[in-house]
C-alpha cells in the first residue's frame, strides 16, 4: 500500500492577513472608545475637581505629544511592532486596575500620566503593522482595515452608555482593562514580517534620501494642520449644539453620522489615496478645502438637518486627510523607520491638536459659535503648506507609482526569497 500523502492544511478565515489587521485596528480604538467620553466622568467619581480633570487632560495630550515618537519607534527594533504593541497594552490593562485603588486625587494625575506614556505607542504602532503589510502583501486595503476602528470607536462608546447606565461610572476602569487585555492577544496575532533584506525592502519604498525625508516631514504637518482644524468640533460642537435647542439624543446621531460616513468613504475610496504621490497629496487637498466648507458654514448651521449635512462632510475633512497622509508615509518613510514615521504623525497630531484646543477654549467662552471660524486659518494653514510642499515634490519628480506588492497575500503562498517567515 503505498504511503499516504500528506494533505495541506486547509486555509482557515482566521489565517486571513486582512482579518487579523482589522481585528488589530478594531481592538486598539475599542478603549478609546470608552475612554474619551467616560474617562473625565470617573475622574469626577475619584474627588478630581473640574479644574485637576482639565490638567490630567492637558498633561496627557503633552505626554502623548512628546513620548509617541521615541514609543513607536521601538518598532522599528529588534522586538518588532506587534510585541512592543502587546507589551503596551498588557501594561495598560495592569495600570487601569491600579488606579482603581489610588487614593488620593494627586496619585491618580500621576498614574494617568504614566497611563499616557503606554498608551502614546498604541495607534501609530497598529497603523504601521498594517501600512507596512499593505506594502507588502498584494490585495490588502489599508482603508478597508483602518475603518473596523472607526466602527469599533463607536461601537464601544454606545455600549459604555449602556454599561455605565447599569453598572455606574466605577466600571469603566474595568472594562478599559478588559479591551487591553483582548487587544494585547490581538497584537500578537497581527501579521508582521521582520528582517526583510535590503534587496526586498528597497523594491517596496521609495529611495531614502534627506529630500524626501523633509518632505515626508511637511507633509506630516500639513496633514497635522488640517486635522487640527477639527479642534473646535471636537471641544466644543456638542456645547453649541445644545445651546441651539438640540437634544443629545439628536447630538448624538449627528457624531454617529460623521463616523458613518468616514467609515463609507474609507471604504468606497480607500485604495484610490495609495495609486501615486499626486493622489495621496490629492486627498490631502480635498480634505483642506472640505475642512474650510465644513467650519465657514457652522457658525450659521442653526437647524438639524444643516448641521446633519456638514457632519457628513467630515467623510473628506477628516477621512481623506487620514488617507492622504498614511499613503505618503507608506510611499516615503525610509527602509526601517516606518514606526518612527508613525510616530512623528501622533505626536505632531498632538502638538497641534493640543494648540488649537487650547486655543479654541479661550475663543469660545468669549464667542462661543464663532470659535469655528477661527479654525479657518488652520485648515489654510495646512493647504498653504501643502502647496509648497507640492512644488518642491515636483522638482524632485516624485510622482512614483505605489510600491511592488511582494506575492504573500496568502496562507501558504510563496515568500520571496530571505523573507523571514511570518510570526
Amino acid at each position: 500500500m503505498p504511503a499516504p500523502q500528506a494533505e495541506a492544511a486547509p486555509s482557515r478565515a482566521t489565517d486571513s492577513p486582512a482579518l487579523r489587521l482589522s481585528a488589530l485596528q478594531a481592538a486598539n480604538f475599542a478603549g478609546i472608545g470608552i475612554h474619551m467620553p467616560f474617562m473625565p466622568a470617573w475622574l469626577a467619581s475619584q474627588g478630581l475637581s473640574d479644574r485637576q480633570i482639565g490638567l490630567t487632560l492637558a498633561i496627557g495630550m503633552i505626554v502623548r505629544m512628546l513620548a509617541s515618537q521615541p514609543i513607536a519607534s521601538l518598532g522599528d527594533g529588534r522586538w518588532g511592532a506587534a510585541r512592543v504593541l502587546a507589551i503596551l497594552q498588557a501594561l495598560s490593562a495592569f495600570g487601569f486596575l491600579v488606579l482603581m485603588s489610588l487614593p488620593t486625587p494627586s496619585a491618580v494625575i500621576a498614574a494617568m500620566a504614566v497611563m499616557a506614556v503606554l498608551s502614546a505607542g498604541v495607534v501609530p504602532l497598529g497603523d504601521h503593522l498594517t501600512t507596512a503589510q499593505v506594502r507588502l502583501r498584494p490585495g490588502l486595503d489599508f482603508a478597508r482595515m483602518r475603518l473596523w476602528g472607526s466602527v469599533s470607536f463607536l461601537a464601544m462608546s454606545t455600549l459604555a452608555g449602556f454599561m455605565v447606565s447599569r453598572y455606574g461610572i466605577g466600571a469603566v476602569p474595568v472594562a478599559l482593562s478588559l479591551c487591553c487585555i483582548v487587544a494585547a492577544a490581538v497584537a500578537l496575532a497581527a501579521p508582521e514580517t521582520r528582517h526583510v533584506p535590503a534587496g526586498a525592502e528597497a523594491q517596496n519604498a521609495a529611495p531614502a534620501s534627506p529630500g524626501r525625508a523633509r518632505l515626508l516631514l511637511a507633509f506630516i504637518v500639513a496633514s497635522a494642520l488640517i486635522n487640527a482644524s477639527h479642534a473646535a468640533l471636537y471641544g466644543f460642537a456638542t456645547l453649541h449644539w445644545r445651546s441651539l435647542g438640540i437634544d443629545d439624543g439628536r447630538i448624538g446621531l449627528l457624531w454617529s453620522a460623521s463616523v458613518m460616513a468616514e467609515v463609507g468613504m474609507l471604504w468606497a475610496l480607500g485604495r484610490r489615496a495609495s495609486r501615486s504621490a499626486t493622489s495621496a497629496m490629492g486627498f490631502l487637498a480635498i480634505a483642506g478645502l472640505a475642512a474650510l466648507l465644513r467650519f465657514a458654514l457652522m457658525p450659521f448651521a442653526t437647524s438639524f438637518p444643516a448641521i446633519l449635512a456638514l457632519q457628513l462632510l467630515h467623510a473628506l475633512s477628516f477621512g481623506a486627510q487620514l488617507l492622504g497622509v498614511m499613503a505618503l508615509i507608506a510611499l516615503l518613510a525610509p527602509p526601517g523607520r516606518s514606526a518612527f514615521s508613525q510616530g512623528r504623525l501622533s505626536a505632531v497630531n498632538a502638538c497641534m491638536m493640543g494648540a488649537a484646543t487650547l486655543l479654541s477654549g479661550l475663543i469660545y467662552e468669549r464667542w462661543g459659535g464663532q470659535v469655528f471660524l477661527f479654525m479657518l486659518p488652520v485648515a489654510a494653514a495646512g493647504l498653504v503648506l501643502l502647496a509648497i510642499t507640492y512644488r518642491r515634490a515636483q522638482r524632485l519628480a516624485l510622482d512614483f507609482p505605489p510600491p511592488r506588492a511582494l506575492p504573500v497575500d496568502e496562507p501558504g503562498a510563496i515568500r520571496p526569497t530571505g523573507l523571514a517567515p511570518e510570526r
